[in-house]
């Protein structure tokens, strides 16, 4: 089996990586550059031009440094992704249909997506195709082993265990995946200063008292990070409102329908869409709401309590805080930042290492690839870089 990554050796982001055999040829993922103004042409002969000669591409999870070229795409190639991930990225995408100005996937390729469930196999020609659900920012993420030609690969896809389904990684890989020929693995903190993430638990716990301490507060958060969404409203103090719009509303109802009977985290008790009848009720008992930077409405509303010394919590990622609109948002108002990674740590990446014992650590989604070597010790890491094909 050939293993290329075609983009993702030496950087975070714009990820696709192929799987070949003699006779099928499959990819994992085929995301945009995060630098969209910057992002380069990207095109593969069979995949995005050309006869076509691919026979299924599968999707991680639905952030758009993973799925973000779907359009691209020669229309006759089968894609896969999980039930709860399509269904999330439709309706951020029937949002952004309706802002011109922002690129969007194809609605209608969405759509056709074919979708798969946990632990149960697809067989695409002699490649065998196993997901199986990870703890991640996005929710109904997956990494993939991977069998063919006697070999077997794992790929990880964007993973961490620090969030509130983490603990769930290990016993999956001991139970389902056991020892593998091949790990290919994202390195996304690698180049950062913390060694160690803080967990959704201890977030949620610190995200509590600021909630607590004070009436008015703000969140900056990603609209399809469910599980930070689910962890703040949880802790909503009784008698403050849980406000959202429309849009932000549809993706926790769809969460709510899908998983709510599953865990209580995941009911959204409280949230509520704005409206300006509530307005009264909003300054009178105090509130929590979801904005998000660059919407207009959410401004509006920011600047009627710009007076009342409100808190805006800021829990994405820093490197945002150096765009103009994030800037211009945020500007003139108390920001804290409580934000922790949606990947995996040097604690979670050895721990994967040491409990599906590769022969061979392949690096990827990562700007420190080199970094590995100091994490897998005597084992043997393939420093690759893009478009290289690497055999097992």
């Amino acid at each position: 089996m050939d293993i290329t990554i075609h983009r993702g050796t030496h950087q975070i982001g714009g990820c696709a990586t192929e799987y070949r055999t003699r006779n099928t040829r499959i990819f994992i993922d085929f995301g945009a550059e995060l630098d969209i103004e910057n992002a380069k042409p990207f095109d593969i002969e069979g995949v995005t031009k050309g006869k076509t000669n691919c026979d299924a591409v599968f999707f991680t999870h639905y952030h758009g440094d993973h799925m973000g070229l779907l359009d691209t795409i020669n229309k006759d190639i089968p894609l896969y992704m999980g039930e709860a991930s399509k269904e999330i990225a439709k309706i951020l995408n029937d949002r952004l249909s309706k802002a011109p100005e922002i690129d969007s996937y194809d609605t209608k390729r969405i759509g056709s997506i074919k979708t798969f469930q946990p632990a149960q196999t697809i067989v695409i020609g002699d490649i065998k195709i196993t997901p199986y659900m990870v703890d991640h920012s996005a929710y109904d993420a997956y990494m993939f082993k991977i069998e063919a030609d006697g070999k077997s690969v794992l790929h990880t896809g964007d993973f961490r265990t620090h969030g509130f389904r983490g603990k769930g990684v290990k016993p999956t890989l001991e139970k389902y995946v056991e020892k593998i020929d091949a790990l290919v693995s994202e390195g996304t903190t690698l180049n950062r200063t913390e060694t160690k993430c803080e967990t959704e638990n201890e977030l949620k716990k610190r995200i509590k008292v600021v909630l607590l301490e004070n009436k008015y507060v703000f969140v900056v958060c990603s609209s399809t990070n469910i599980d930070r969404l689910a962890g703040i409203c949880s802790v909503i103090p009784r008698g403050r409102y849980c406000i959202c719009d429309k849009y932000q509303l549809s993706v926790i109802e769809y969460i709510r329908n899908y998983a709510g009977d599953k865990s209580s985290l995941y009911r959204f008790d409280k949230a509520l869409y704005y409206s300006e009848n509530l307005d009264e009720k909003m300054n009178d008992r105090g509130f929590c709401m979801f904005v998000r930077c660059g919407n207009p409405e959410h401004k509006r509303i920011m600047e009627m309590y710009k007076d009342k010394n409100p808190v805006v919590i800021y829990s994405m990622w820093k490197g945002y805080l150096e765009q103009r609109n994030v800037k211009e948002f945020l500007d003139g108002y108390k920001r804290l930042d409580m934000h922790t990674s949606g990947h995996a740590d040097s604690d979670a990446i050895k721990m994967v290492i040491e409990t599906v014992q590769p022969d061979m650590v392949i690096p990827m989604h990562t700007e420190a690839p080199e970094a590995f070597l100091e994490l897998v010790g005597d084992r043997r890491v393939v420093l690759a870089n893009d478009k290289e094909v690497v055999k097992i």
